[in-house]
């Protein structure tokens, strides 16, 4: 490889980089935006809490099944395809819950967005493997982790704005517009590996990669670490996510403030892990 080559091949990595970043950033903003505009359809009488309840259960369960199912898939698909296809999914979903749709419609929904959400995460890593060598790696997991705090930031800032000033409609519609950047920024840049990976040689070069995969995959699975890090990872989204779900609502019920005050009072810890 020339030096011309290498320099082309740094600029595309570093806006892989950028596209799983920002991208994977975009996908929390149309998972959180129900969470900032609770209050809003409780005091309107469309949803009761407990409905709310019920419908930001089924997007975690369907989003824990989608997380296992979709990180197999990762491995065997295009990368770039898979999650601009997820994004645009998620997008879809917020724009059609900018419209007053029947409860169990909004149930349904809310689940289909949590499945595509579920693709963001495994195709991020799956691309920054294959553009990193393993010394970088550790740096730029390090960065990119930052992308659900900058995601979580910019729902609860950005659009708390707009729910104050053009009701919670809008908290949807304004998701589902920068979700739609967010397809094109990784349909764009989110190159799905360097060049050399796409040499493959003859058909049984294909069978010895899907075999290959396939064996590692079953060893992860066996790994008793791997489920460890899991059960400890679950606790830890219990705190984090009851916080990011209700920490708004608590705020403005119990304490009076408005939206855009509780939302930038949930946001500090967001933006802190940044």
């Amino acid at each position: 490889m020339n030096q011309t080559q290498q320099n082309q091949t740094n600029r595309t990595k570093w806006a892989v980089f950028a596209a799983a970043t920002l991208g994977y950033g975009l996908f929390y903003v149309c998972r959180l935006s129900l969470n900032v505009v609770k209050k809003p359809i409780v005091d309107t009488g469309y949803l009761t809490e407990t409905e709310l309840g019920i419908i930001g259960s089924a997007l975690f369960f369907s989003y824990a099944i989608g997380k296992f199912v979709n990180g197999f898939l990762a491995d065997r698909v295009n990368v770039r395809y898979l999650m601009a296809g997820g994004l645009l999914i998620a997008t879809l979903v917020n724009a059609a819950l900018g419209f007053a749709v029947p409860f169990w419609a909004f149930v349904i929904l809310w689940a289909v967005n949590g499945w595509f959400q579920s693709v963001g995460g495994p195709c991020s890593v799956i691309a920054l493997n294959r553009w990193f060598t393993e010394k970088e790696r550790g740096t730029v997991y390090g960065f990119w982790s930052a992308s659900n705090n900058i995601g979580e930031a910019l729902t609860f800032i950005f659009t708390s704005f707009i729910v104050g000033a053009l009701g919670w409609q809008w908290g949807f519609m304004s998701a589902a517009c920068l979700g739609a950047a967010g397809v094109g920024l990784i349909f764009i840049f989110l190159k799905p590996a360097p060049p050399e990976w796409k040499a493959i040689p003859s058909d049984s070069a294909e069978k010895q990669t899907a075999s290959s995969v396939k064996s590692k995959q079953l060893e992860v699975l066996k790994s008793p670490m791997i489920w460890m890090l899991a059960l400890a990872s679950a606790f830890m989204y219990i705190s984090r996510y009851a916080v990011n779900s209700w920490g708004v609502y608590y705020f403005e019920i119990e304490k009076g403030y408005n939206i855009v005050t509780a939302s930038t009072l949930v946001s500090v810890s967001s933006v802190c892990g940044i």
